[in-house]
C-alpha cells in the first residue's frame, strides 16, 4: 500500500549507515490518500498485478481515461541500458505534458512530487501500487534500499516520454496544473 510523506532536502540521508537503517532527521508527517490527491492531484489505485495485462479494473481505468499504448520498464543495472544515466534523469526534477501513470510489478521505489505550497511529497511504491501524476506537475523518481522496480507504464493514443526540466513554468501543461492547485483537485 501506498505511503506519502512530507520531505525536504536537507533531510535526504547522505550518511551510508543511515541510508541502510532508512532513518529520517524528522518524523515523518504522513499523507492520508484524499490528502495526497487534494495537495497534488496525484491519483492512486491498488491493482492486483498477477494478471494485470487482463485485469478488470485495470481495463476500466484504461477505458475511462483512453489508455492504449503501454510498455513495461525494468530498472535493474542488467536489464535497463545506461542505466545510472537513466537513474540520473529521472531523478532530476522534472514535469510531462501529459499524465504519468505507473504500476508497480514488482519491486519498490520512491516517487517525490511538489505540493501546491511547493513542498516536497515522498511516495513509496510497491507491488500493486498505481500512480496516476497530472500532466505539468513537477516531480523526480528515484529507487529505495531494494534498488529494484519493474513498471507497466501507460499512454493515450501515442507513447510522449517528452519532459522538461524545471523550471518550466510557462508550458502549457504545467500553467494547467497551477490552475487547478488553484481551483482545487
Amino acid at each position: 500500500m501506498v505511503k506519502a510523506w512530507y520531505i525536504n532536502d536537507e533531510e535526504l540521508v547522505t550518511d551510508e549507515r543511515a541510508k541502510r537503517s532508512e532513518r529520517h532527521l524528522n518524523p515523518p508527517q504522513y499523507l492520508s490518500l484524499d490528502d495526497l490527491r487534494h495537495r497534488t492531484g496525484v491519483q492512486y489505485e491498488r491493482v492486483s498485478v498477477d494478471n494485470y495485462e487482463t485485469e478488470d479494473s485495470l481495463q476500466e481505468i484504461c477505458t475511462q481515461k483512453g489508455y492504449s499504448y503501454s510498455d513495461v520498464l525494468d530498472i535493474h543495472p542488467q536489464r535497463l541500458e545506461n542505466y545510472s544515466q537513466k537513474l540520473e534523469a529521472f531523478y532530476t526534477e522534472h514535469m510531462h505534458p501529459d499524465e504519468e501513470v505507473r504500476l508497480v510489478l514488482k519491486g519498490s521505489a520512491y516517487f517525490d512530487l511538489r505540493d501546491v505550497d511547493n513542498n516536497w511529497i515522498r511516495i513509496g511504491v510497491e507491488k500493486g501500487d498505481m500512480l496516476i501524476l497530472p500532466g505539468g506537475s513537477y516531480h523526480r523518481f528515484t529507487l529505495d534500499l531494494n534498488g529494484y522496480i519493474k513498471l507497466f507504464r501507460l499512454f493515450g493514443s501515442k507513447p510522449d516520454w517528452s519532459s522538461f526540466n524545471r523550471p518550466a513554468d510557462s508550458h502549457p501543461a504545467r500553467i494547467a496544473y497551477v490552475e487547478k492547485a488553484i481551483m482545487g483537485f
